[in-house]
C-alpha cells in the first residue's frame, strides 16, 4: 500500500505541474493571441479538467502515505522543508488558476507575468524534487 500510494502521488505530480506549467504559458501568452478569451476558455479548462483533480489525487496520496505513519515522518526535517515548498507550489496553482479564469472571462491582461509563475511553479516543485530524491540516496 505505501509504494502504491507513492507511485500515485508521483505520478499525479508530473500530470498535476505539467498541466500548470501548459496553463501559464497559455495565459502569458493570451494577450498576443487574436481571441484572447478563447484561449483563456482552453487555460481554464485544461486547469479545471486536469491540473485540479491531479492535484487532488496528489494530496490525497501523499496525506493518505504521512497518515500511515505519522510519528516517522514527524521527526524528517527534509520532509518538512518539501511541505513548505509544495505549500508554495500550492500557492501558485491557486493564482494561476484564478488568472486563467479572469483571461477566459475577457480580461487578457491577466495573463501578464503568468510566465513568472510558472517560472515558480518549476522553481519551487524541482525543490521538492530534490528533497524527495536526495533523502533516498545513501
Amino acid at each position: 500500500m505505501p509504494v502504491g500510494l507513492v507511485a500515485i502521488h508521483l505520478i499525479a505530480n508530473v500530470v498535476w505541474i505539467g498541466a500548470l506549467l501548459s496553463v501559464a504559458r497559455l495565459i502569458a501568452r493570451a494577450p498576443w493571441m487574436a481571441d484572447p478569451a478563447e484561449v483563456g476558455a482552453l487555460a481554464r479548462g485544461l486547469y479545471l479538467r486536469l491540473a485540479a483533480p491531479a492535484f487532488l489525487v496528489s494530496f490525497a496520496a501523499g496525506l493518505g502515505r504521512i497518515l500511515l505513519s505519522p510519528a516517522a515522518y514527524a521527526h524528517l526535517p527534509w520532509l518538512h522543508a518539501k511541505l513548505a515548498l509544495a505549500l508554495v507550489v500550492i500557492v501558485l496553482h491557486h493564482m494561476i488558476g484564478a488568472r486563467a479564469r479572469r483571461v477566459a472571462a475577457g480580461n487578457p491582461r491577466a495573463g501578464q507575468g503568468a510566465w513568472a509563475l510558472g517560472s515558480l511553479v518549476l522553481l519551487f516543485a524541482g525543490g521538492a524534487v530534490l528533497l524527495g530524491v536526495a533523502k533516498s540516496l545513501p
